[in-house]
């Protein structure tokens, strides 16, 4: 019999994977599994994390991430500080890492929001320095729940998870998580992604049946999903195949 070459691309080395971060990732002929929890804060630990800047911040750290091929998959912010789970690859220096990122972001942010520069008086928003901390493969689902469970809904918290949206978004996976939701949310999900032997419909066509906005409708689905990703995910963590 035929052993599988655990470096073979796009392969997974281990049966009954039950969490995307047990895969190894691969790169040349190296093998890896390497995450990492970073914070930093703002520029004389200040609350400069306004509602505003939070959402431009939501917007900006992922493309930015995308751009270094770092692999991002949570951050949580508060008024005065960023924290970063990430994948990363072994030729990354996490000292690099952090450097761009904050001095990406930075940049960014002071385009984004028109009055931060005259907030701040300088174009300077994060402080020196930064904290980091390897993580094993099976903390990282664990410490995203941590968070959902005790920041999401705290007052001046931004938490988003990231990388279950990168997962497909398939009709069996929706629908072992569809009982979660409200009977208005059930609907919309089930028309848009065509659950029950339905054909799938746009938002505008959901929103035209359920006398809504095509913007509401959106909303309403992307608020769905993610109640039902954390839920897939307390199910993964507690040890149940979702």
């Amino acid at each position: 019999m035929s052993r599988q070459n655990p470096l073979e691309k796009g392969k997974e080395v281990r049966r009954g994977v039950r969490s995307p971060f047990e895969r190894l990732r691969t790169g040349g002929s190296s093998a890896y599994r390497l995450y990492m929890l970073v914070a930093f804060y703002a520029r004389a630990r200040k609350p400069l994390f306004d509602s505003a800047t939070q959402n431009a911040f939501a917007e900006i750290l992922p493309e930015v991430c995308k751009a270094y091929d770092y692999e991002l998959i949570a951050f949580r912010v508060t008024p005065q500080q960023a924290h970063l789970i990430l994948g990363f690859k072994p030729v990354d220096a996490v000292a690099d890492v952090v450097s761009n990122i904050k001095r990406s972001t930075a940049h960014r942010l002071f385009e984004t929001v028109p009055d931060l520069e005259q907030k701040i008086g300088k174009r300077n928003f994060w402080a020196e320095g930064y904290f980091a901390e390897t993580l094993g493969h099976n903390q990282v689902e664990p410490l995203v729940r941590q968070w959902e469970e005790r920041y999401k809904h705290e007052e001046g918290n931004l938490v988003q998870v990231v990388y279950d949206l990168q997962e497909p978004i398939t009709p069996a996976r929706l629908a072992r998580a569809i009982e979660v939701l409200l009977p208005a949310e059930r609907a919309i999900i089930r028309m848009l992604y065509g659950l029950e032997n339905e054909t799938p419909k746009s938002p505008e066509e959901v929103a035209e049946i359920l006398s809504l906005k095509p913007n509401e409708v959106r909303q309403i689905a992307k608020d769905a999903l993610e109640r039902m990703g954390s839920y897939l995910r307390r199910q993964r963590v507690g040890g149940k195949t979702p």
